[in-house]
């Protein structure tokens, strides 16, 4: 068997995106290639990713030689075998004029914060049939022990274990630290800690971003921001209304009044760290801690021009103006206006798509229901936890007095992840002449 050849550095920009690769139908040009993958390859998360991380040290590029003479040589040209999206996302990342118009200006914001990357490492093949092997070796199942074989969901488990309690711990460390717990009072809390604070309505009520799993920040005042901790901590330590039997709609119910506690009003602000302005437990205020470089926030609903051209065909002139409307207005500071907006999108869009009267949106959305649109596995989960969402921020924003969304971010998720049901929603309703 002919051996690749092992190469440190490879200069990016004399790498070709193969466009007869396995994700795509051929296509002629790299500009289509990058259409393609930016659209349905998740090529701009990956180039997040990277940006932040850096490239995975654990995975070479295979390429292919345009000349084999050359191979190692300074003017030498290939094209990816294996990293395909890989060389995408780092192209569009040292020139963001290369990304498809909708995605220019987010791959500039991620550039704001990117070294150009000028050389990648890669294996050499000048033998196609010979890269075939290990490419179906990666991407193609456990084939019976050869290939590359999935964790399942107790390797999962056990792999992530030591961070399933980071978010409590980090609050529990910050109670500690301004006096609102004892270390006593702390033992055997941490599980019950934990039940309440991943509830994304009850960080959204007390102010709490835990979307970067290094730093939990705040995005309240402190001083109000604490008022809420304080009020937590002592639910937390008398065991009646925080306590371990409770299930997420128990949750959600306690979570909802905590607006309307003395002190707290509808402010937010920049995300600011707990780690940078907790106290040591002495009275005498930590070092802060450099405040790192704050992600950029969704200034809109992401628009999907797929979703808005299968609107069209539908042909349904309100369905069509709420997608607009919630695609176009500013996030900031109309969050709330877009949650209930967006609520209404999806009220109507099911109830076309069949729907009954008095059935919620996650209760139609059921394990049946993805089904029978062709989905299933890990991404049940996801889809339905992101639908709870839309229906409870929309609704608590609409009826509650004080309660209401704030987290752009976090709409804009929740809509991103439901495009493959709010397509198949359109094509249902199509079907019924809707």
């Amino acid at each position: 068997m002919t051996k690749p050849t092992f190469l440190d550095a490879v200069p990016v920009g004399r790498i070709f995106l193969a466009l007869n690769n396995p994700r795509h139908e051929p296509y002629e040009t790299e500009a289509q290639a990058i259409e393609y993958l930016c659209e349905h390859e998740n090529v701009h998360a990956l180039a997040r990713d990277i940006a932040k991380h850096g490239i995975n040290p654990l995975e070479r590029f295979a390429l292919l030689p345009i000349d084999k003479k050359k191979v190692g040589r300074p003017d030498a040209s290939y094209t990816s075998a294996e990293g395909n999206r890989r060389i995408c996302a780092i192209k569009l990342l040292n020139d963001p004029d290369l990304a498809p118009a909708r995605l220019r200006k987010s791959f500039e914001r991620l550039a704001e914060q990117w070294t150009p990357v000028k050389s990648v490492p890669a294996a050499v093949f000048t033998d196609a049939d010979i890269v075939r092997i290990w490419l179906q070796r990666l991407h193609t199942g456990a084939q019976g022990g050869a290939g590359r074989k999935e964790w399942n969901a107790d390797q999962k488990q056990r792999f992530d274990g030591g961070s399933k309690n980071k978010l409590a711990l980090e609050i529990l460390d910050y109670a500690e630290a301004e006096k609102f717990i004892t270390k006593s009072e702390r033992k055997g809390r941490l599980t019950t800690a934990q039940r309440f604070l991943g509830n994304s309505i009850l960080q959204e009520v007390l102010g709490i971003d835990a979307s970067n799993p290094d730093e939990v920040v705040r995005t309240r005042p402190k001083e109000e921001f604490d008022v809420l901790l304080k009020r937590f901590i002592k639910d937390l330590l008398e065991g009646k209304e925080v306590t371990s039997r409770k299930n997420r709609e128990d949750i959600v119910k306690y979570a909802r009044p905590l607006n309307g506690l003395a002190g707290v009003t509808t402010k937010r602000i920049e995300p600011e760290s707990l780690a940078g302005n907790a106290s040591d437990g002495t009275g005498k205020r930590k070092a802060p801690r450099r405040k790192p470089q704050q992600p950029q926030h969704a200034k809109h609903v992401q628009y999907e021009d797929e979703i808005f051209t299968a609107l069209k065909a539908l042909g349904n002139a309100k369905l069509s103006s709420l997608y607009h409307s919630i695609t176009s207005v500013d996030l900031d500071p109309h969050t709330p206006l877009l949650a209930v907006g967006t609520w209404s999108f999806f009220e109507t869009l099911t109830a076309l798509a069949g729907r009954n009267e008095g059935v919620s949106l996650d209760a139609w959305l059921s394990k049946a229901k993805l089904a029978s649109y062709g989905i299933s596995g890990d991404s049940v989960s996801s889809l339905r936890s992101a639908m709870v969402q839309i229906r409870e921020f929309g609704n608590t924003t609409k009826h509650h007095p004080v309660a209401a969304l704030f987290s752009g971010d976090q709409l804009n998720n929740d809509v991103c992840t439901l495009k493959v049901v709010i397509l198949k929603a359109i094509e249902e309703a199509a079907g019924k002449g809707a």
